[in-house]
């Protein structure tokens, strides 16, 4: 785990509903559509989530480091961003941060239409998480069977990676991307750094391929 510069900022508001039903958490997504909330249901809990200007930073920014290597890479992917993911059958619902098909990117080729009852899971998810989540969004991931997620507080950036018993380990390295670590990517998530995102993203590139940009 590596951590920037200590600071604490107002980057989400979270509430929570007991006793909800799946069909009401549908009505709900429809009705908040657009909007900035994000909704979660976790076996008829419901939770609503109203991200600030820092979430979607550190959100945004993590995802162009993940694209610039995968483009540097010349990595097939199909991107997911933070569509709804939905099982009626294990009563969950969320929307990642961020999230790709990397290595399963053939299977999701061409489609319009996912159906996570048949379709994997995504290979990577974003999750940032400046306050804990009500409807624990982590042990849906894991219902959802997604390999690797990234977990970003504002401070600690970690990458965790799904085990055989449904919970999730920290790692020294990430599983999509062999060889790289938290602290390769702290450096370019620093909310007051002056450097603004095209001078970090460029210095980030020029590092990658100093590297070698392993695949």
């Amino acid at each position: 785990m590596v951590s920037v510069a200590d600071s604490v900022v107002q980057s989400e508001q979270r509430f929570a509903l007991g006793g909800m039903s799946w069909d009401f958490y549908l009505r709900c997504c429809d009705e908040l559509e657009g909007s900035r909330t994000r909704v979660t249901y976790n076996e008829g809990k419901l939770e609503f989530m109203v991200t600030h200007s820092p979430h979607e930073f550190y959100k945004t920014m993590l995802a162009k480091l993940v694209e610039m290597m995968l483009f540097q890479q010349r990595r097939p992917v199909r991107s997911g961003g933070s569509l709804t993911i939905r099982r009626a059958d294990l009563e969950k619902g969320f929307e990642p941060d961020e999230c790709w098909w990397i290595e399963h990117e053939p299977e999701l080729r061409g489609k319009s239409d996912i159906d996570f009852s048949v379709d994997p899971a995504p290979d990577l998810a974003v999750e940032i998480e400046i306050t804990s989540s009500l409807a624990n969004r982590v042990g849906i991931y894991a219902a959802i069977g997604v390999p690797e997620i990234w977990r970003f507080d504002g401070k600690t950036l970690r990458f965790c990676s799904l085990q055989s018993d449904g919970t999730y380990n920290d790692q020294s390295t990430s599983a999509s991307f062999a060889g790289l670590r938290p602290a390769d990517l702290v450096p370019y998530l620093d909310l007051f750094d002056q450097r603004d995102e095209t001078q970090r993203l460029h210095a980030f590139v020029q590092w990658f391929q100093e590297k070698g940009s392993p695949s």
